[in-house]
């Protein structure tokens, strides 16, 4: 039986006799990994809901000048 740590998936493959099994990292033998991969899943996190806000902002922006456009056309 050989147990390796795939590094970056959070999974240990344990290979029996030619089989591999995934084992999630909640339940494998080494619990000190988990800490670092969910350190690293946060920070793209952050990264993609930062992203996702400066988007968001953009297009309120864009859709506030459009309808102030849009209503100073109607008022003329």
């Amino acid at each position: 039986m050989v147990t390796e740590a795939m590094p970056g998936n959070g999974r240990v493959v344990t290979e029996v006799t030619g089989l591999a099994t995934n084992i999630p990292e909640s339940i494998s033998a080494n619990p000190g990994t988990k800490r670092a991969a969910t350190s690293d899943n946060r920070k793209d996190l952050t990264v993609f809901f930062s992203i996702g806000v400066i988007v968001d902002i953009l297009l309120v922006t864009a859709f506030l000048v459009w309808a102030v456009g849009q209503w100073s056309k109607s008022k003329k």
